[in-house]
């Protein structure tokens, strides 16, 4: 059964943005205190660091230690063969056949933020022993800007058919009408990973997961992203970040409203304060969780799916996430 999406469902980034219009961009933004400055990095400062430093070529002086990943080559499309069109019909179908165990809210944590040039969303996900509610008061608390918990309604039996669709199954787009890259040229859009986080962090095996997704095509980079016309470089940072939140990312509206994503001011920033064993999920799970959300995925109804808003074991990509991308992603933008 298909229902109006646009009625009935409007996700967090266009609520968020409509109600921030009047947020002027000098509005005050204290940065985050912490006892220990040598012990925690504040994630903004880390990025304005990052801006202020690196090179012509992507790279970063402060980026951390890789271990191994900084062998990682570029990701190979023969290796990482795409989502065929007799898979993606199967995931469809199997998605349509009932409704998961577990359906929950996709609660989502945003802050949004005004600047001169556009519009930046970043959406916070809460660490275990924080409620979406109780993280939303520490960012307020830290000077975070139109902070809210977002709870859209519900959108039993969407499936997804056309590529302005927000949802299918229980995946859900960043935003609603839809937020998306463009080709610019591009048989698909080219997104660059530009990883400059720590070794415990599998973004490079992560990044190749997600290329398997048909119309939209990433690839891994350590520590370098240079110019390539029609690309754009997310780029992806850790640190110890301190307690509340497991992961987060950032994209930027130039034009201010949902719709196409900037070229500039994405990130992921993955929160080293948490290992595995105490957020009794993994970091494959973070990792893979963050880089959906840099593609246009939004959190999932489903409680044991990577993309619920909650960090858990599920580190595989699900069988409705890759429908719902490959639809947003089936026309040239």
């Amino acid at each position: 059964m298909q229902v109006n999406h646009r009625s009935r469902w409007l996700f967090a980034t266009a609520t968020a943005i409509a109600l921030t219009v009047a947020i002027l961009p000098g509005a005050a933004h204290a940065s985050t205190t912490h006892a220990s400055a040598a012990t925690f990095i504040d994630p903004d400062e880390q990025y304005a660091a990052f801006l202020a430093e690196k090179k012509a070529d992507g790279s970063w002086a402060g980026s951390a230690d890789p271990g191994a990943k900084a062998k990682a080559p570029a990701t190979d499309l023969a290796a990482y063969p795409k989502l065929t069109d007799q898979q993606l019909a199967a995931m469809r179908a199997s998605a349509t056949a009932a409704a998961p165990v577990g359906a929950a809210e996709p609660v989502t944590v945003q802050s949004v933020q005004v600047t001169p040039t556009g519009i930046s969303v970043t959406t916070y996900d809460p660490a275990p022993g924080f409620t979406p509610e109780r993280l939303a008061d520490k960012l307020r608390a830290q000077g975070k800007t139109s902070v809210r918990v977002v709870r859209p309604a519900p959108t039993d039996g969407i499936s997804a058919m056309a590529a302005s669709d927000c949802a299918y199954g229980s995946a859900r787009s960043w935003s609603c009408p839809v937020s998306f890259w463009r080709n610019q040229g591009w048989e698909d859009p080219y997104v660059r990973f530009n990883d400059h986080s720590g070794s415990s962090w599998p973004v490079s095996s992560v990044v190749p997961k997600w290329n398997t997704v048909k119309n939209i095509d990433s690839e891994y980079r350590w520590n370098s992203c240079p110019a390539v016309s029609g690309s754009r470089c997310v780029d992806v940072f850790s640190g110890n970040y301190g307690a509340g939140w497991t992961g987060l990312t950032t994209l930027f509206y130039a034009s201010g409203s949902p719709g196409a994503f900037s070229n500039t001011g994405a990130k992921v920033q993955l929160n080293d304060y948490y290992d595995s064993v105490a957020i009794g999920g993994t970091r494959n799970n973070t990792t893979t969780h963050e880089l959906g959300h840099a593609l246009g995925l939004g959190h999932n109804t489903y409680s044991n799916d990577v993309m619920y808003y909650a960090i858990n074991k599920r580190e595989d990509l699900g069988g409705e996430n890759p429908v719902l991308l490959a639809s947003i992603y089936s026309v040239t933008r």
